[in-house]
């Protein structure tokens, strides 16, 4: 015969247990499951939207798509960042320092991710990227007609004429009316 005080002990992790595992706590999702008329549902799976016309998996999709990309950027900002955090937005207006999975369990899904200072929990901006410098170019091999100066049209001094009348004066056959169809002849 087992004592009233096992049972009950026994009873309680097993209700615990199941507690834990049960879809509403376990943070299986990210992100809110989007509702074919447009709310948002908590839970994921079969019957998430049951309701409302059901669950829109192209909503859903999209959302979890931007949320990821939000939280790129948030971490990218952290690693450069000192005295930085990511902070993911839940459906229900509270926030919280966890991404990706199980982020906002319990709280609607993730809605938003943005990189946040740790002392006052401010947004903060992403760095300004500049504009990469142009990156040098060699120098053609020949100088090849088309560019519109007066040699173009002007037979002394050229190697070839090209397909389209213009006059080549590079230095090399290499190239040579390389943009006008090609040598009619060579001089």
């Amino acid at each position: 015969m087992s004592s009233p005080i096992r049972s009950i002990c026994t009873t309680g992790l097993t209700l615990t247990f199941f507690a834990l595992l049960s879809p509403a706590t376990s943070g299986a999702q990210a992100t809110a499951t989007r509702c074919k008329d447009g709310t948002t549902s908590a839970t994921a799976g079969r019957g998430a939207c049951s309701g409302h016309g059901g669950v829109d998996k192209t909503a859903t999709k999209v959302e979890a798509k931007s949320v990821k990309a939000q939280e790129k950027t948030a971490k990218a900002v952290v690693k450069k960042t000192t005295g930085t955090q990511v902070t993911s937005s839940c459906a229900d207006g509270t926030t919280s320092t966890a991404t990706g999975r199980g982020a906002c369990s319990g709280h609607g899904g993730v809605k938003g991710a943005a990189a946040t200072s740790k002392a006052t929990g401010a947004p903060v901006a992403a760095p300004v990227r500049m504009a990469p410098k142009p990156k040098a170019t060699l120098a053609p091999r020949s100088t090849v007609v088309g560019s519109g100066a007066a040699d173009d049209r002007n037979s002394s001094g050229a190697i070839a004429q090209c397909k389209d009348g213009m006059y080549s004066h590079a230095k090399n056959h290499t190239g040579a009316c390389s943009r006008h169809g090609g040598v009619a002849r060579w001089m």
